[in-house]
C-alpha cells in the first residue's frame, strides 16, 4: 500500500509539470478528472433512474465530502477535482441545427463536473458515454427529439426518456490553510430522466 501511494504521488507530481490546460489545471489534473467524471456520470447518473437509485451509487462511491445545497446533495472529492449533484434543476434548452430551440422541463437531475475539465473534454465525455448506447439501440435513448448547442457551446441530447446536456456551474475552492477562495466557472454533464 505504501508502494501505491508513493507511486501515485510521483505520478501526481509528474503531471503537474505539464502545461496547464484552457482552464488553468495540469494536464494530468484533467485527465484525471476527466476519467472520473465519465465513470461517474454512467455508474451513478445515467444507470439509475430515480433519485433513490443514484443516491445508493453515490454512496458507494465513497466520496470524502457530502453536504446538503440548494435542496439537493453535492458530493465532492479534492484529489480528483470532481463532484457530484443530485437534486432539482432547472429548465434546459437548447437550438438545434434548424434553429429550433428545444425545451425541457425542470425536475430531479443528476449532474458531474470539474473545475479541470473544460468545455471540450466535457462534450466529449458526453458523445463517448452515449455512443454505445446508440449502437446497440439501448432503450434508455428510445424518441430522440433532437441535440444541439446551448449558448455556451455546451452539447445537449434529447430523447423522450432521458435527457443530457453540458450546463455551465460555478464550483467555488478554498484553500484550507489560507482560507483563500477561488471560483471556477466549468461546464457539468447533466442528465435528468423525464
Amino acid at each position: 500500500m505504501i508502494r501505491a501511494a508513493a507511486l501515485l504521488a510521483a505520478a501526481l507530481a509528474l503531471a503537474a509539470c505539464q502545461p496547464a490546460t484552457q482552464t488553468g489545471f495540469s494536464q494530468g489534473a484533467a485527465e484525471i478528472a476527466g476519467q472520473r467524471m465519465a465513470f461517474t456520470v454512467e455508474a451513478v447518473c445515467l444507470n439509475n433512474r430515480t433519485r433513490a437509485g443514484q443516491t445508493r451509487a453515490a454512496r458507494a462511491l465513497d466520496f470524502p465530502f457530502v453536504q446538503r445545497e440548494d435542496g439537493g446533495t453535492v458530493y465532492s472529492n479534492p484529489g480528483t477535482l470532481t463532484f457530484l449533484r443530485i437534486g432539482p434543476v432547472a429548465q434546459q434548452s437548447i437550438t438545434n441545427r434548424d434553429g429550433e430551440r428545444i425545451d425541457v422541463p425542470g425536475g430531479s437531475g443528476c449532474s458531474v463536473g470539474s473545475p479541470a475539465v473544460g468545455l471540450r473534454q466535457s462534450n466529449a465525455i458526453a458523445g463517448q458515454i452515449l455512443a454505445p448506447r446508440l449502437v446497440d439501440g439501448s432503450g434508455t435513448l428510445d424518441g430522440p427529439l433532437g441535440a444541439g448547442l446551448n449558448p455556451a457551446g455546451g452539447a445537449g441530447f434529447f430523447f423522450e426518456g432521458l435527457t443530457m446536456t453540458t450546463p455551465l456551474a460555478r464550483t467555488t475552492l478554498t484553500d484550507p490553510a489560507t482560507g483563500e477562495a477561488r471560483a471556477f466557472d466549468h461546464p457539468v454533464i447533466l442528465i435528468v430522466h423525464n
